[in-house]
């Protein structure tokens, strides 16, 4: 996949983590129910998430699939 920003080639992995992610307009504390425009991607607290995702090592951006992951939205 050829990156938006710099078209360079970005090398496909996963982006890791645990706990909460969430899609938000301005930071704040990540909560149970997301505020409105909001999108609460994982909301795990025994084990970690894993997003499908493309890397630019060149322009520093990630872009992350969610299409497999059921979410809630604001």
């Amino acid at each position: 996949m050829r990156c938006p920003v710099c078209n360079n080639e970005m090398e496909l992995g996963f982006l890791q983590g645990m706990n909460r992610v969430a899609w938000v307009k301005k930071p704040h504390r990540v909560s149970l129910n997301p505020k409105q425009g909001e999108i609460l991607l994982e909301n795990n607290t025994i084990k970690d998430f894993v997003f499908s995702s493309w890397i630019c090592k060149e322009c520093r951006k990630i872009l992350v699939d969610y299409s497999d992951k059921e979410i809630k939205e604001g």
